[in-house]
């Protein structure tokens, strides 16, 4: 591959790659399988689920709303500064927080899900000390 540019010639080298017969393979390695295709059960405490808070903040659009009314005050005075850039990134990063959070709430296991529809099945079961 060349290139001409004003009489003055440029090139690269191409380097040519060992076929695959000559490639060392790597070392065969013994992987374990999940016990559930082994065909054997495994007599492992289970932990039971634990409700947890919700990820989104509860005031997150009540700052999304205060950041924007700050940030059209920072840019009122001069829309070109750094000051006005850096008050809309702070929008946009609080934002997507928020976003992230509502698709967050809304992503449900299918492991849970199942478990709501029925609770009494073997892998629904949870177990205490």
């Amino acid at each position: 591959m060349a290139t001409v540019l004003a009489g003055i010639s440029i090139s690269i080298p191409r380097v040519l790659v060992s076929t695959k017969a000559e490639l060392p393979k790597p070392p065969l390695s013994r992987t374990r399988l999940p016990p559930w295709t082994s065909g054997h059960r495994v007599n492992s405490r289970r932990a039971g689920l634990v409700a947890s808070a919700p990820s989104m903040p509860p005031n997150i659009s009540e700052k999304v709303a205060e950041s924007i009314k700050n940030a059209e005050a920072t840019c009122a005075e001069d829309a070109a500064s750094g000051e006005c850039a850096a008050a809309w990134d702070e929008v946009e990063e609080l934002s997507a927080a928020a976003s992230h959070a509502r698709d967050k709430l809304k992503v449900d296991d299918p492991l849970e899900s199942f478990c709501k529809d029925s609770p009494d099945n073997e892998e629904c079961r949870t177990y205490e000390d």
